[in-house]
């Protein structure tokens, strides 16, 4: 094949910079979108694509209808956001005139076939197998629960006011970025999951029934690895913002109408340069940072072109954007991506129910099936009908996502599968984190992705629009760091360019509806009512009563 060589027309003005973008996930058709909606925009973009989809894990299938006659949507990978914890993704959908609709967040486990079972919707689903009653075990774990809201919400706020001043809500100073601040000298910093229940004496019975479950669900992270390697400060800091210790003012949680295609192919009316099945192959760049307006970053693609341009986005993962840079990465960026690992999930589409839990009460939104046989193996169920209410049951029949099944759905039932890659969450993802910003925009380089953060959809767009930002792109509204919360992982200094382009840090930096008086009225789960504040206080003579009953 003949090489294509790209150089800038004689008819762009030189004030127009050329941006390559590697990779079309969230961050980067976020970044991208930035960069060229204005009219007047200066930048010249191009999206390259490996796959077939533009939007990584925001990918909507077609879905049949039961009798074959219609054909509807349905996610398979980003699935609901919430107005609390998504600030930046719902302002960005305002701007695309992308509706939302009202999900469902609810949760339940089912262990061994049907052996224990627990929804989180109220008292009934709780006790949908009405033997856990009389089952001390469910009692301990509706103690270690209560207790281990109390604690997390202690550790998170003990951190906060390590780092936070407490009268104005700002960050303390700090000598320096690069020491890690006082976050790297927290107790538990470097603790995980495993550690944590250890040293505080929770029941095995209580985390393999509820954390791990819960943990490996969210971050899509096998369970023995959520339980020993997952930093305890992470799951306590994502369930007290995502307001899960408490029980009034919890999140809305909502899901794009139609599926998150809608707002994909709004994206793509103005970002017009996007190459599908299109690899960046290799790169090559100017080692001189001054050389931005220079076209000096040089973009091999699979299909044999070489394009020049001034500076390169990657919105891709890490271990591909090493591979792509090759012997041009240099040692910081060898030494900052190539700590982060990713997991690869298999996500079936179907309509077996055998993945649900046996008992119909016990059915949620998030259905996790453990299996003690197979080292605590779980598999975790969308019900698709509940999390994306246009999926109406009488015309699609019951639908579901399952993440890595543990057996094989009836292939009459399988209406298509994908496999999506997760970062792993562990103390290594969050130093490569807080070191990002020492790589930042050298030899005309920016780096965004999900992994700078959380890993969700709101950090993934908000690492793409901090990109673009940082480009000198103008934002339609002000982009809030870290969802708005007091939550320390992206590094403590913002760049000098930030707040005169409508960065906001932390806002507010201590949220009002995070006030104790409000988790401190005891709840079960993630997902339960506020008449379990009767129930706890009836849980400790029960389990007493109990306690030397032979009840599995």
């Amino acid at each position: 094949m003949v090489s294509k060589v790209y150089n800038s027309s004689p008819s762009i003005s030189n004030m127009v910079q050329r941006i390559a973008v590697i990779g079309s996930g969230i961050s980067g058709i976020s970044a991208a979108w930035l960069l060229v909606k204005d009219s007047e925009a200066k930048f010249d973009v191009v999206v390259y694509e490996h796959g077939e989809w533009v939007g990584g894990h925001a990918h909507t299938v077609e879905l049949p209808s039961l009798d074959g006659t219609t054909k509807g949507t349905v996610d398979t990978g980003f699935i609901v956001c919430n107005p609390h914890t998504y600030p930046n993704f719902l302002n960005f959908l305002s701007q695309l005139n992308v509706s939302l609709v009202d999900s469902d967040m609810s949760f339940s486990v089912s262990k061994d076939r049907g052996v224990f079972e627990w929804a989180g919707d109220n008292i009934d689903t709780v006790f949908a197998q009405r033997s856990n009653i009389l089952n001390p075990k469910m009692w301990r774990m509706i103690c270690d629960t209560i207790q281990f809201n109390e604690q997390a919400t202690d550790i998170a706020e003990a951190v906060d006011r390590d780092l936070f001043d407490q009268g104005t809500g700002k960050l303390k100073n700090v000598k320096s970025a690069s020491e890690n601040d006082i976050f790297t000298g927290h107790p538990y910093a470097q603790m995980t999951l495993a550690e944590f229940f250890e040293k505080n004496n929770y029941s095995k019975f209580f985390y393999e029934s509820y954390i791990v479950p819960m943990t490996a669900s969210v971050w899509s992270t096998p369970a023995d690895m959520a339980l020993d390697q997952f930093p305890l400060l992470t799951l306590v800091r994502f369930m007290r913002n995502h307001m899960l210790l408490q029980v009034h003012d919890r999140p809305k949680w909502k899901t794009v109408l139609n599926g998150s295609k809608t707002y994909i192919e709004a994206v793509l009316k103005v970002v017009k340069d996007v190459r599908l099945t299109t690899a960046a192959v290799s790169i090559t760049r100017s080692k001189d940072p001054n050389t931005i307006t220079s076209r000096s970053v040089t973009v091999h693609d699979s299909k044999g072109s070489i394009e020049t341009y001034d500076h390169v986005i990657f919105a891709c993962h890490t271990d591909q954007a090493l591979k792509i840079l090759g012997s041009e990465a240099s040692e910081g960026e060898r030494k900052v991506l190539g700590v982060i690992r990713y997991i690869t999930n298999r996500a079936v589409l179907h309509r077996d129910s055998s993945f649900m839990p046996i008992r119909r009460k016990a059915w949620a939104s998030w259905n996790n099936l453990l299996d003690s046989t197979k080292s605590n193996a779980i598999c975790l169920t969308y019900w698709m009908n509940r999390l994306q209410t246009f999926i109406t049951p009488d015309v699609y029949g019951d639908v579901f996502v399952t993440m890595n099944p543990m057996w094989e759905p009836a292939k009459d039932m399988i209406l298509g599968e994908w496999y999506y890659d997760h970062p792993f969450y562990c103390n290594d993802t969050i130093a490569s984190q807080e070191a990002l910003n020492s790589i930042q925009g050298q030899y005309c380089t920016t780096y965004c992705g999900a992994w700078t953060n959380y890993g969700f959809h709101e950090d993934g767009l908000t690492s793409g629009l901090l990109a673009a930002l940082s480009l000198g792109a103008p934002c339609p509204f002000p982009v809030v760091l870290n969802g708005g919360y007091a939550t320390h992982r992206l590094p403590p200094t913002p760049p000098a360019w930030a707040s005169a382009r409508g960065v906001l840090r932390y806002t507010p930096a201590m949220p009002t509806h995070l006030a104790k008086t409000a988790r401190r009225e005891y709840t079960l789960l993630t997902f339960i009512s506020p008449a379990w504040i009767i129930m706890y206080r009836l849980s400790i003579v029960i389990m007493r009563l109990l306690s030397n009953l032979p009840f599995v």
